[in-house]
């Protein structure tokens, strides 16, 4: 066993010198001639393990074990091995080029190919029941209820009729666009379509050409299985800001990078182990630009409080400080989960309600908030209402 042990360590010791007792100055070249070669086959053997080898009365010495780290300091010293472990060869500085022996694999070894890697890229993930069950973890959940359980509050009584006449088709074509909207498709209704002054005809005319555009564009992004982004660059985008034209005090934000805030981030129940800290974010706000009074009231208001809550949202995002989110947006492409776009626009809305509650002096109920859930063409409108113990919103119209 000492031949051996002195065997390997001078070995060792020629391994070394093939790459650190002549190393030369940096800048100079190295003379191979003069490095001792190193040949694998004069690694010296270990002696036999076989028991039947040992001499009768001794005990065969075991291989030197690696201490534990939870071994103490006085178990550590009572190993029996050649080298110490506690001095770790080192090398030259990093600066200096070096070449270290190697010998490679006759036969590396492989792994199999993990079961993700092999999956499609466009392939979505089941969504997991932790998710599933998110938004009822909350301290006050969010629920998505049927239609028929809503309860329409009385300041959104006017506008809720309105929709619910467009979504049955109820005067929504301009009679400017007419004739070719019964050209371009196979049914028309009378009552699609209503009156307006002879001085809006242009308009409506560029409305419509700008809508076939924006059409071709999603049949493509369609077809080609495009990705959320550019569905949301090529449609939902240009569609919204068309929509929106006529207001001049309303704008589209891209917001899918607008985190919320961690003062605003939805408290969980005390039972519950899931992490909000990476809250969800949602792809687009409608925003309300204020009056010059109440813009100034809103610096004036959010000046006084610390810097994490330096906005009139849930969101310190800089484009959207001042102005309130009137309108929060999901977008999803056909292979992505419609509960998931509910899971975030369901966060949003407890991060918001959180904010308002944190803005308002008085018990006063919060206000009623609209939410559009879009998947490719499709649109939903759903109203996120307090009731009290909970955040509820029907699952509402198909546009």
């Amino acid at each position: 066993m000492n031949d051996y042990n002195a065997q390997l360590s001078d070995y060792i010791d020629g391994w070394l010198n093939t790459f650190i007792a002549h190393t030369p100055p940096c800048g100079h070249k190295r003379d191979t001639s003069l490095s001792p070669i190193l040949n694998w086959n004069d690694m010296p053997t270990p002696p036999s393990s076989d028991l039947t080898k040992d001499t009768p009365g001794q005990s065969r010495r075991r291989s030197p074990k690696r201490p534990r780290q939870d071994d103490t300091p006085e178990e550590n010293t009572t190993q029996d091995t050649p080298f110490d472990d506690n001095q770790t060869p080192t090398g030259p500085s990093r600066t200096l080029r070096m070449t270290i022996p190697t010998r490679p694999f006759s036969n590396p070894p492989t792994l199999p190919p993990s079961s993700s890697a092999s999956l499609p890229s466009n392939r979505s993930r089941s969504t997991s029941p932790v998710k599933r069950d998110t938004l009822a973890l909350l301290k006050k959940p969010v629920q998505f209820i049927p239609m028929e359980d809503m309860k329409v509050e009385e300041n959104m009584q006017k506008a809720f009729n309105r929709i619910f006449d467009i979504s049955q088709g109820d005067r929504f074509i301009p009679n400017a666009a007419e004739q070719e909207v019964r050209t371009s498709t196979q049914r028309t209704m009378l009552g699609w379509f209503f009156e307006h002054s002879d001085d809006k005809t242009t308009y409506h005319m560029e409305e419509l050409a700008a809508l076939l555009k924006i059409r071709a564009a999603a049949k493509s992004r369609q077809k080609g299985g495009a990705a959320e982004s550019a569905w949301n660059l090529d449609v939902h985008g240009p569609l919204l800001e068309l929509a929106l034209k006529p207001f001049r005090s309303l704008n589209r934000e891209i917001l899918t990078h607008a985190r919320i805030s961690r003062p605003f981030v939805p408290e969980m129940r005390t039972d519950s182990f899931y992490n909000m800290i990476s809250s969800k974010m949602i792809d687009f706000g409608i925003t309300v630009q204020p009056s010059v009074s109440t813009a100034q009231h809103i610096r004036t208001v959010l000046d006084a409080v610390p810097h994490d809550k330096h906005s009139i949202n849930p969101t310190t995002y800089g484009l959207i400080r001042y102005e309130p989110i009137a309108v929060p947006m999901e977008t999803k492409i056909a292979t992505g989960h419609v509960e998931e776009a509910r899971v975030q626009l369901g966060l949003w809305v407890a991060a918001w309600h959180k904010r308002m509650s944190a803005l308002r002096t008085s018990n006063e109920q919060i206000i009623t908030l609209p939410l559009i859930m879009v998947v490719e063409h499709e649109w939903k409108l759903m109203f996120a209402y307090d009731q009290g113990d909970a955040i509820v919103s029907p699952l509402l119209f198909a546009v």
